[in-house]
């Protein structure tokens, strides 16, 4: 299915109930919402999409300018227009109680779709994910010259071998990183991982009151893991986890191990 949003045409599916009974108080379904990260596709959470259809609402997105939605311009500020556009597809579905499911770059746009829209999420899973709140010093930015530099000096298959390997564990999830890397392309990495860091040092203006599942894989890089655990220390009512034998794709690397930890977060809230 597509949707016209203010950000281009964006493909999305979705699986499970899609109707609601009005008439039978708490019969409403609990949607579940996934976003992808940079220059993926919907087929991140296929697996994550089985495990949850028979009991919840389950919408796979690809992100704008990712997969079969419409190419966009990102140079423009992609985070704040991308968590709009999930906010469009909320309101398209008629969604009213949803948890937000976000894999790095998608678990900063649904931070912000939930600070525009706090009173119908119920929740939110953050998979290799970044706080928001508070925003991150500004003199991480003095990083994007020396990102943006490695990355157009890197030659572009390298580039996508080690993009996928820096992200994945098991070779079947390094194959889908760099089939999709390289359907993107350097440019499109570059703007978007310096887009990230903008949305770093620009933050969300108060911290979300839902409850989190803040988790990450064991082979996730030192800063990310110990970004985590701040996050979960500061976080009231957070749930922390730790997939075992996932690189920063957990949710690919050890798909069990994640739905596991993420139907428990779902039965709770749900």
């Amino acid at each position: 299915m597509y949707m016209e949003s203010s950000f281009g045409r964006v493909h999305y599916e979705v699986h499970g109930p899609d109707r609601q009974d009005h008439d039978a108080p708490g019969a409403e379904p609990l949607t579940v919402v996934f976003a992808h990260g940079v220059t993926m596709d919907q087929r991140t959470f296929e697996l994550q999409a089985d495990a949850l259809k028979d009991h919840y609402r389950v919408v796979l997105l690809d992100l704008p300018g990712h997969g079969r939605s419409q190419k966009v311009d990102l140079k423009t500020d992609y985070s704040a227009r991308a968590a709009n556009v999930i906010n469009e597809l909320l309101d398209e579905l008629d969604a009213q109680r949803v948890v937000l499911v976000g894999q790095s770059l998608g678990s900063t746009l649904c931070q912000r779709a939930a600070s525009l829209s706090p009173d119908r999420v119920v929740g939110s899973v953050h998979l290799g994910g970044w706080s928001l709140y508070p925003r991150t010093s500004a003199l991480v930015s003095a990083l994007k010259p020396v990102i943006a530099l490695s990355i157009a000096l890197f030659p572009r298959k390298p580039l996508f071998s080690l993009f996928a390997a820096h992200k994945a564990l098991k070779p079947r999830t390094q194959a889908y990183l760099r089939e999709v890397a390289a359907a993107a392309g350097k440019t499109h990495i570059l703007r978007l991982t310096l887009d990230m860091l903008r949305d770093m040092t620009t933050g969300i203006p108060h911290r979300l009151e839902h409850p989190m599942l803040i988790c990450h894989g064991d082979h996730e890089v030192g800063f990310l893991r110990r970004h985590a655990d701040a996050w979960h220390a500061a976080q009231p009512g957070s749930t922390f986890a730790v997939i075992e034998d996932a690189h920063h794709i957990a949710n690919q690397d050890n798909p069990r191990g994640f739905n596991e930890k993420l139907i428990a977060f779902l039965d709770s809230v749900a």
